[in-house]
């Protein structure tokens, strides 16, 4: 009966060793039973979709759009589960219109886990200013010569006017055909007195003011310095355009 008792403990031993070395075996030949790390893939429509909006938020003009091609992302890579953000930047000169690459710092829980690098061509469709009749060289730019159009700024110089304001006054530097897109190139200051302009020369200090005839001997623009001849003294001085027929000194 003893022997019987210690075959059964002898046996039972050999079937729990066995039994163990199995079950390890399996868990070594079976992944799916090891316990893994929870990861998580961030969708390309979302670097996408940062890509534009970054494109959108420096433009600042609510009047254009935004059109994307040749799109690529690089090194979009798995990140450990958690709470996403965003940063974004460029490196070296900002562009935002032709070919555009962009550095995406992913965070994870607020501690950076990647950096994605992404490309594109984007054109942007913005209104421009325009030509509305043949501007000849030294004529003075009015609002009722320039109109707006949307066109494809990737196409164009970057010296393009998107503003009305920066040539409404300005004189043509050359002969500007009709629907021309303007570049602040084509324009300078319009002068408000121009060399042997008759002036009135004007000196004030609290209740004291005194005045004379002078002649203008330089090209000047409102606000700004300009030589000037005192016809009666002959003396020539400098002092600030007040407008075409006025120039103003301190004393």
């Amino acid at each position: 009966m003893k022997k019987i008792i210690c075959k059964i403990i002898i046996l039972l031993c050999i079937l729990g060793f066995y039994s163990t070395a199995i079950g390890a075996a399996i868990s070594k030949n079976n992944p799916q039973n090891v316990p893994h790390k929870i990861s998580q893939t961030i969708a390309d429509a979302k670097f996408r979709e940062i890509f534009q909006n970054y494109l959108y938020n420096n433009l600042h003009n609510q009047g254009c759009d935004v059109v994307i091609s040749r799109f690529k992302i690089n090194g979009n890579e798995p990140i450990p589960a958690g709470t996403i953000s965003f940063q974004s930047y460029q490196k070296g000169k900002r562009r935002f219109e032709g070919h555009v690459s962009l550095i995406v710092v992913v965070m994870v829980n607020g501690v950076v886990k990647n950096k994605v690098k992404l490309s594109g061509w984007a054109d942007i469709f913005q209104p421009v200013v325009c030509a509305s009749r043949d501007i000849q060289r030294g004529e003075r730019i009015s609002k009722e010569d320039l109109y707006f159009v949307k066109r494809n700024l990737s196409h164009l110089s970057s010296k393009i006017v998107t503003d009305m304001n920066e040539v409404i006054g300005f004189m043509a530097k050359h002969s500007v055909k009709k629907d021309t897109s303007l570049k602040e190139w084509m324009f300078e200051k319009y002068p408000i007195v121009d060399k042997g302009d008759i002036v009135t020369i004007i000196a004030e200090s609290g209740d004291i003011k005194i005045t004379a005839p002078g002649i203008i001997l330089m090209k000047g623009y409102t606000g700004e310095l300009v030589k000037v001849q005192n016809l009666m003294s002959k003396k020539e001085i400098y002092a600030k355009v007040v407008n075409g027929a006025m120039v103003a000194v301190d004393f």
